[in-house]
């Protein structure tokens, strides 16, 4: 079973941008490189997705082609759909506090973080090894 985690975080100031960082438990999907090396359960979409190495500012800063998200303050939940193995990237709860709802209401996008990692505290790790990912989606909040 994989469980996707979505985590909101901000940075401080008025142009802060909503962020939530993608993670799941189960890393591979059973796939192996002809190295015998296990393929992340998410390399083909975020190949195939339009996401850029979180390192590449100018590859993700511009709205991502296709990707759309909507945010519904009533319950928390985030839904969030891209292009090709992306449809239906994400949908669930959030657990978004004000200041994201805030950020997100203001900037009308989100970036959105990815990397074989189990838990979002070791992005930062993956950014370092290059296997960080990154991309900005329109966002709608209701």
């Amino acid at each position: 079973m994989i469980t996707m985690y979505a985590w909101p975080s901000t940075a401080d100031g008025p142009d802060a941008l909503p962020m939530v960082h993608f993670t799941t438990d189960e890393q591979s999907g059973g796939e192996v490189s002809e190295e015998g090396m296990p393929i992340w359960l998410f390399d083909t979409a975020i190949r195939e997705g339009g996401w850029s190495a979180f390192e590449d500012f100018e590859g993700w800063s511009a709205p991502a082609e296709g990707w759309q998200a909507f945010y519904r303050r009533e319950d928390d939940v985030l839904a969030v759909t891209g292009p090709g193995a992306c449809e239906g990237w994400y949908q669930g709860r959030l657990g978004a506090d004000d200041d994201w709802i805030k950020a997100a209401a203001t900037q009308n996008s989100v970036v959105l973080l990815a990397a074989p990692v189990q838990h979002p505290s070791l992005y930062a790790y993956a950014v370092e090894a290059g296997a960080g990912f990154a991309l900005l989606a329109p966002l709608v909040v209701i």
